[in-house]
Order: structure tokens, then sequence, then C-alpha cells
């Protein structure tokens, strides 16, 4: 009987020490709101949650257009333009996401070590 403790009590230590070095596994969850996520039983709220910028609705990117002007599109080329030279001019233009997480997205979510916070990373979809 002492020696099932000493067994218990060294799989224990084992198992404590292995998971120091293993990273937690990536977990799929199911937004319940923007802000709010279900992983199993286990129900995440905003404050204990980072979510990937680009996934917030009102995200903000600035990009950078080709600006062509009095040109023809020509579908005949993989640009699109008659000439390369007519892309050589660009213009910055701010583009807005409007499509945020909502209740019912699928995400991936990883839990941070050492604290009970988690990172929603993307969203996802079941093929």
């Amino acid at each position: 009987m002492e020696n099932d403790k000493q067994y218990v009590e060294l799989v224990n230590l084992m198992r404590e020490q292995g998971a120091k070095n293993n990273p937690t596994t990536l977990e799929i969850g199911t937004m319940q709101s923007a802000n709010s996520v279900k992983i199993g039983d286990l129900i995440l709220l905003a404050e204990d949650l980072y979510i990937a910028d680009h996934l917030l609705s009102g995200y903000t990117r600035t990009i950078k257009v080709p600006y062509v002007s009095y040109m023809e599109v020509d579908t005949t080329v993989s640009s699109g333009f008659k000439d390369s030279s007519d892309t050589k001019h660009y213009v910055q233009k701010k583009i807005t996401f409007t499509d945020g997480l909502k209740a019912g997205d699928l995400v991936a979510v990883q839990k941070l070590n050492d604290t009970d916070k988690y990172v929603i990373l993307e969203r996802v979809v079941k093929l």
C-alpha cells in the first residue's frame, strides 16, 4: 500500500514536470458574443481574453492601392493593366472591417501558460 502511494506521487511529479515544458494545446471555441467564447463547458468573458485586433469590428488598416488614371483595363494580362509602368504610382487608403466576431463564430483559442488568460487567434471554419 505504501509503495502504491509513492508510485502515485512519482507519476504526479512526472506529469507536473512534463507539463512545464509542453505548451497548451490549441482549442476550438464558439463565440457566445463579440467578446465571450465557450470552449466545452468553459465560458470565457472579456476579462479572460486577448483577441487578435483584426477580428474586432471597426478594425482599420492602411493599404497601398495602385493608382491609375485614364487607363484601359486589359483582361488578357495578369496585372490587368496594359503596361506595368501604369502601376508605379500608389495611394494609401484606409479600410475598416465591419465583420468582427459574433455569436456562433468558431475560433482558434490558445491558453497562455501559467495564467488564466486565453488568446483568440483567428476565426476558423469547418470544411
